[in-house]
Parts: structure tokens; C-alpha cells; sequence
């Protein structure tokens, strides 16, 4: 009854201005549709309930990362809605924050709504939902809805496979079978005669030792340092760090990891997750001078291939 009684007295005044009947009809007509819709939006607004999920929290670098809205709350009064998402992605190693927008199209119909990023280096990344907007059925007014919504994604780096170093320990392997080979190593000079195995000698005319319980628990050192690395080149880095301890982990070898003051104690793949975490959320510095026998990761910054530049280290 209101809305009529609004188009009737617009009218009325139009047509004693202008003296257009149909026309005063036809501008009530719209600005009622306005005021409408426009206060249609903001109780949607209130009511609206958006929410985002990221189908896999742990990726590789260059991989998408596929973003799903979870949106309740309306119900659609027109074919579609296009949402837009502004959101933030913070970079805790790098130290970077860059915004971003991007605009989903939903009805209650729709299943698969979903929009995508693309990380091009490893690294721990915050992704902060800000806000989410539309407009109202006439496209001039905007609603804005503030959202604050955290989600953590690790972007880990590419690891390939040592090919050619897994056909020589194979080999090895297929040499020593039948051999008791565990707890033993290969004789050093200075290694006493008595913990020499002499039925292991018999057997392959190679000196062998046992293992004193210390030797049994010593572990690789690793470290990681980007004193010679370039900024554009820190995610190649790690995929060659990350590619040589695989094969070691992969061989049951224990490792343990410097970097900067931090030194982590490597022994199963599930590992790598808190690993590549704490080095991105940490940072890097140098490694303490103080650490003995320790096997520093080095890359040529010169080398474009990763792929053949650990093969070639593996020759």
C-alpha cells in the first residue's frame, strides 16, 4: 500500500510540474525500485554469511592453489550473483604482503565455485580474507561486507628424483647381499684390529668393522646458508637442498639441519612440513662457525636447470 501511495503522489507532482502523467509513473516507478533494492542489499549484508576453504593447505611451488567460498545466508533474487573477494597474501619468509581481488558468479544452483593462486616460490603464506562486495538488481549501489578470515598455506619446494645415485647404491646393495651389513662400516686406518669382521672379509676380501654404539647414532650435518644465492634464486636453492635430503631420509639416514642458530634433528618424511615451516616463518641467518663437519647445500647461481644440475651432481 505504501509503495502505490509513493507512485501516486510522485506522479501527481510530476504531471502539475511537467504536466506528464506517464512519465511521473514511470520515475516513481524506478526510484521506488532503488530504494528497494538498495535496502534489499544491506539486509542481505546482515545476514550474509561467506566463508572460504582451501582444498589443500600444503602445496609445491608453481602449483594452484584452489580457493572454495562457502556462501549461506541469502537466497538469490535475480539469476546470479558476482561476488567480489578482496583478500591479502602475506608472505612470512619473503616479507611481503600484496592484495589481490577476484569475482566468483554464485546462485543457489551453482556447486563448483571456486577461485585460484599461484605461488611461484616456496614459502609460509597467510592468506587474509578482507572483504566481500556486490552490487544491488539496478548496478549502482555496492555493498561491502568486512571479513576477517586467516588461512596458512605452505608452499614447499620442488624435489626431484636422484635417478643415477639410486642405481648405484642398488648395485652396491645387490654386491653386499648375503653380507651381515648392519652395524658395520668400511675400515679406516687407526681402527683397532680386534673390531675388524673377518668373516665379512672372507666372504668379499673388503676390510669391515663394527660399528661402536656411538657410530651407530652419528648423523649427516646439513646446512643451509644463502650467502652466495641470489634473491631470484632462493626457491631453486631449496629444491636442491631439499632433493639431496630425500635421497639421505629415503636411505634411512638421519639428518641433522642448520640454519642460522636454529638446528633441526631430521629422521622421517613427515617431518619436512615442520621443517620448511619453521625455516619460513623463522627466517634465515648465517650458521654458527662453532659446528663441526657439516655438509653446506651449494648451488651455481649460474646453473638454469635444477633438473640438470643435480644430475650432473649426481655423475
Amino acid at each position: 500500500i505504501k509503495m502505490y501511495f509513493f507512485v501516486i503522489v510522485f506522479a501527481a507532482v510530476y504531471w502539475i510540474i511537467y504536466g506528464n502523467w506517464i512519465g511521473g509513473c514511470l520515475m516513481a516507478s524506478l526510484f521506488l525500485i532503488l530504494i528497494y533494492s538498495i535496502s534489499r542489499c544491506k539486509k542481505e549484508e546482515k545476514q550474509l554469511k561467506f566463508k572460504v576453504n582451501v582444498q589443500e593447505r600444503i602445496i609445491t611451488q608453481g602449483d594452484m592453489i584452489k580457493i572454495t567460498p562457502e556462501i549461506s545466508g541469502i537466497h538469490p533474487w535475480k539469476d546470479d550473483y558476482i561476488f567480489e573477494v578482496e583478500y591479502e597474501m602475506e608472505s612470512k619468509f619473503h616479507g611481503t604482503k600484496i592484495k589481490n581481488r577476484q569475482k566468483v558468479r554464485w546462485n543457489q544452483e551453482t556447486k563448483d565455485v571456486f577461485f585460484t593462486e599461484r605461488p611461484k616460490e616456496c614459502d609460509s603464506l597467510i592468506m587474509n580474507v578482507i572483504s566481500v562486495s556486490w552490487e544491488d538488481l539496478t548496478g549502482i549501489y555496492k555493498v561491502k561486507k568486512q571479513l576477517n578470515q586467516k588461512i596458512r598455506i605452505l608452499v614447499m619446494p620442488h624435489a626431484y628424483e636422484l635417478g643415477a645415485m639410486n642405481e648405484k647404491f642398488q648395485r652396491m646393495d645387490s654386491k653386499e647381499q648375503g653380507f651381515e651389513y648392519d652395524g658395520v662400516r668400511k675400515y679406516r686406518e687407526g681402527d683397532r684390529l680386534s673390531r675388524i669382521h673377518w668373516n665379512l672379509y672372507a666372504a668379499s676380501r673388503d676390510l669391515w668393522v663394527r660399528k661402536s654404539e656411538d657410530e651407530m647414532e652419528e648423523n649427516i650435518k646439513i646446512g643451509i646458508s644463502f650467502q652466495n644465492v641470489a634473491r631470484d634464486r632462493i626457491s631453486d636453492y631449496f629444491s636442491v637442498f631439499y632433493t639431496i635430503s630425500l635421497f639421505y631420509t629415503d636411505l634411512g639416514i638421519y639428518q641433522e639441519i642448520y640454519y642460522g642458530n636454529h638446528r633441526f634433528l631430521l629422521k622421517h618424511t613427515e617431518q619436512y612440513e615442520e621443517l620448511f615451516t619453521d625455516i619460513f616463518e623463522q627466517g634465515m641467518s648465517e650458521i654458527s662457525a662453532d659446528v663441526s663437519d657439516l655438509q653446506m647445500v651449494m648451488m651455481d647461481d649460474k646453473i638454469e636447470d635444477i633438473q640438470k644440475y643435480l644430475y650432473d651432481m649426481e655423475l
